[in-house]
């Protein structure tokens, strides 16, 4: 099958999120200038932490604002490999994933340094820490969530015989004879199913509520085809051939019956 014309990001497209990083920055920029000079002198440790994490949180901002400035393409189909089976797929751009992953792993660490130091302070400092520590422990637990598999990148995967769906929710696997029909629906294509996939998903705490079980969704805003282009190759892909084959066999039946 033909695949889906890949879809340029124009820059005019990009200047949104440039603007809304930038001034995400420039914020984290002002409470530095306000906070450091307050820090002059002997101050506890738990005050310069919030300061780190901001400045770290500044620098990986702009970053990601100048990879959306000089990004004019994303993802597009590629073979890759799922459960140790070849596959044929779209991904999401890997930068913003990688950004809300490292400020989670920064607030993670953020907060359990917070906890140590106010134990170590002791007095109230330790009872008021342990609120922060919870904070940290949540984002820990969502890293380790995410290196384990449980939560993923947006993606979208056909292997031989299932098609496969990534979310920060987990991974979503169905039979491709279960899919029943292909549409998009705004910037998603949504794939609908016979009977429920099987999910692997990231516990409760650590998730948003799901929608229907029985119904795939991937979010094309970050890769490089169009919902509507891809909803239409995987028609061709996925709900084509089983149609043809039930149409093959109910003529079979009749001549079968004529006979």
């Amino acid at each position: 099958m033909t695949p889906p014309p890949a879809a340029s990001v124009p820059l005019r497209g990009r200047l949104a999120e440039v603007m809304v990083n930038l001034v995400l920055a420039a914020g984290g920029v002002l409470l530095l200038a306000v906070a450091i000079p307050e820090l002059s002198g002997a101050r506890p440790v738990g005050l310069f932490l919030p300061v780190l994490y901001t400045g770290f949180a500044v620098v990986i901002t702009v970053v990601l604002a100048v990879a959306v400035a000089v990004t004019g393409r994303m993802p597009t189909l590629r073979q890759g490999t799922v459960d140790g089976s070849p596959a044929l797929g779209v991904s999401s751009w890997a930068a913003p994933w990688i950004h809300a992953l490292a400020l989670d792993a920064g607030l993670a660490v953020l907060g359990l340094a917070l906890t140590v130091a106010g134990i170590a302070a002791g007095s109230e400092w330790a009872v008021v820490s342990l609120v922060p520590g919870a904070i940290g422990l949540w984002f820990g637990v969502r890293v380790g969530l995410t290196a384990a598999g449980r939560r993923r990148r947006p993606a979208m995967w056909l292997t031989e015989t299932h098609v496969v769906v990534d979310s920060p929710a987990g991974r979503a696997r169905s039979p491709r004879s279960d899919v029943r029909r292909v549409r998009p629906r705004g910037r998603r294509v949504v794939v609908e199913l016979e009977r429920d996939a099987d999910w692997l998903c990231a516990p409760r705490p650590w998730r948003r509520a799901g929608g229907p079980r029985d119904t795939l969704v991937l979010d094309c805003s970050e890769t490089g085809h169009r919902a509507a282009d891809l909803a239409t190759w995987l028609t061709e892909e996925l709900v084509a051939p089983v149609t043809s084959s039930a149409r093959r066999g109910l003529t079979e039946r009749r001549r079968g019956t004529t006979g």
